[in-house]
C-alpha cells in the first residue's frame, strides 16, 4: 500500500509539472524561435553582405516557410528546413553539407547552404538582395521577389509574394531599421573561418549541448515516459 501511495504522489507532482511545462511550453518556443531568427539576421548582413531592408525581405519569407525552425518539414516529408527545400533542393542540401563538413539538420549549414545556392543556381534572386534600397520600398522589393523566383510557394503569382512583401515592408522594416546592429557573436569554424554561433548547437552559450526546443521536447517525452511507467505499476 504504502508503495501505491508513493507512486501514486509521484505521480500527481510529475502530471502537475507536465502541466506547468505546457503552459510555459509556448513562450519558451518562441524564445528559440526569436534565437534562430536573430542568428539568421546576422548571417544575411555579416556573412552575405545584405543590407537591412533585403535581410528583412528574407526573414518575411522564411518566417512563412518555416518560423525559423531548421528542423520544419512539409509537404509529406519532401521539403525541409528553414527554406522549406523541396525533393532534389532537399537532396542538394543534404549532399553540400555532407561534402563540406556541416551538419544538414543545423541552422549554420543551411544558412550556409543557402548563400551557397543563391550564388550558384539563383544569381538573379543573389544580385536583386544586393541591389534593392535600403528603405521599407527595398524590404517589400527583396520579399516579393524572393517568394516569386527563389521560393516559389503555392499561390506565389496569385497574392503571396505580395502578401510576404508587405510583412517584411511593415513588420520587420520598422523593427531592424529602428535598433542598432545586433553584434554577432562568432566561433571557429572550418578552417578557421567564423560563423554565428547556431542555437541548434548551442544552449545556454555552451556548443554542442542542442537546441533550447529540441532540450524541452525531450524534457516533455521523458515526464510523459515517467508517468507512464508508474500509472502502470498503479494497475
Amino acid at each position: 500500500m504504502k508503495k501505491q501511495t508513493y507512486a501514486k504522489r509521484i505521480c500527481a507532482a510529475l502530471l502537475s509539472l507536465l502541466v506547468l511545462a505546457g503552459i510555459g511550453g509556448t513562450a519558451f518556443v518562441a524564445k528559440a524561435a526569436s534565437a534562430n531568427e536573430t542568428a539568421i539576421y546576422n548571417f544575411l548582413k555579416s556573412e552575405m553582405g545584405l543590407n537591412t531592408a533585403a535581410a528583412c525581405g528574407v526573414l518575411a519569407n522564411i518566417y512563412n516557410e518555416s518560423g525559423f525552425d531548421p528542423h520544419c518539414y512539409g509537404d509529406g516529408g519532401t521539403s525541409y528546413g528553414i527554406c522549406q527545400w523541396h525533393a532534389e533542393r532537399f537532396s542538394r542540401l543534404r549532399n553540400y553539407c555532407s561534402n563540406y563538413g556541416y551538419d544538414y539538420t543545423t541552422l549554420n549549414g543551411q544558412l550556409h547552404y543557402l548563400d551557397y545556392e543563391l550564388r550558384t543556381s539563383y544569381p538573379s534572386v543573389y544580385s536583386k538582395l544586393h541591389n534593392v534600397s535600403n528603405d521599407a520600398e527595398g524590404a517589400y522589393d527583396a520579399a516579393y521577389y524572393w517568394c516569386y523566383y527563389y521560393e516559389v510557394p503555392y499561390g506565389y503569382n496569385t497574392g503571396v509574394s505580395d502578401r510576404r512583401g508587405s510583412l517584411a515592408a511593415y513588420t520587420y522594416w520598422p523593427v531592424y531599421s529602428a535598433k542598432a546592429e545586433v553584434p554577432v557573436t562568432t566561433q571557429p569554424s572550418n578552417g578557421g573561418t567564423t560563423t554565428p554561433i547556431n542555437p541548434d548547437t548551442s544552449f545556454n552559450g555552451v556548443p554542442g549541448t542542442g537546441s533550447a526546443t529540441t532540450l524541452f521536447a525531450r524534457f516533455i517525452q521523458m515526464l510523459r515516459t515517467i508517468i507512464g511507467a508508474l500509472q502502470y505499476m498503479l494497475t
